[in-house]
């Protein structure tokens, strides 16, 4: 069978080989420790930083991606919000190091380490909440081979990891300006075999705060839904398996249907891990 990529971690990352992955931008938000959480707010300075700094990602990744316009608009205004929630939660508990290192010793029977040691060991996932991530699937398109048939299944690849008990789920959104992630459709991608990219945009200590993933539109339904699932994993922080089984595989060579074993137990440790630095 033919060997696919779904999307290119190599741009960003500087690997020599095609793999599945997305471009993760970095915005550090500077917190004010005078501030009260009631009070916390945006200066105008500090809005007009973000959006400069959110700017400066994008010309620092050298055309690997380029965001549509109402896109950039719309990360902006979400960034400048949850950098005063970034505020409001500055002091969240530390999950202490005995914690952090049963965690790596438990490890057997996922690829925790190996997505660890590939991400230089930096763990990236997003803050436990009782309000789901929201996930807005673009409903048209004008680009060619786009059909309306490619979103239910693009919506399902995402719901498909609410099975998970992660402290975190997906809901599907009808508004894209309500949004934490964005799915959007391409006829043409950055490689021949590539079929999705994801972008995603964390703060300084690698919570994750915004995602975009790219869907090609020259794939039939089955490979973008199984593309979609393995994004969604990407957007929830997860590296790459070295087991072409799993649905996290860098690259397969058929079609996974379901999640496997693995990918569902390291996605239960990485949100047992703090974002940041890992360290035994």
């Amino acid at each position: 069978m033919m060997r696919r990529n779904v999307s290119g971690l190599e741009l960003s990352l500087g690997f020599g080989v095609l793999a599945l992955g997305g471009f993760v931008a970095v915005l550090v938000f500077a917190s004010d420790s005078n501030r009260s959480p009631e009070s916390a707010r945006l200066s105008a300075a500090d809005s007009i930083q973000i959006a400069a700094q959110y700017q400066s990602q994008l010309a620092a990744r050298d055309q690997a991606y380029v965001a549509l316009k109402w896109l950039s608009e719309v990360h902006i205004a979400r960034l400048q919000n949850a950098a005063t929630l970034v505020e409001q939660t500055a002091d969240v508990p530390r999950i202490p190091q005995d914690s952090i290192t049963a965690v790596l010793n438990a490890a057997r029977g996922s690829y925790l380490e190996a997505m660890l040691a590939a991400d230089g060991g930096t763990a990236s996932r997003w803050r436990g909440s009782e309000e789901p991530i929201r996930v807005w699937v673009q409903p048209y398109s004008s680009e060619p081979g786009f059909t309306r048939d490619l979103v239910s299944p693009a919506r399902r690849g995402f719901t498909a990891w609410n099975e998970l008990d992660l402290g975190v789920q997906f809901a599907i959104v009808e508004d894209s300006t309500d949004a934490d992630v964005h799915v959007t459709w391409s006829a043409t991608m950055s490689r021949p075999e590539q079929v999705a990219a994801t972008f995603r945009i964390t703060t300084g200590d690698s919570w994750i705060v915004l995602a975009h993933v790219i869907l090609s539109t020259a794939r039939d339904i089955y490979t973008v839904q199984n593309a979609v699932r393995h994004e969604a994993g990407h957007v929830l922080g997860l590296g790459h398996s070295p087991n072409v089984d799993d649905i996290m595989a860098a690259a397969t060579e058929g079609r996974q249907y379901k999640l496997t074993d693995a990918d569902a137990r390291t996605a239960a440790l990485l949100y047992r891990l703090p974002a940041g630095s890992v360290q035994r």
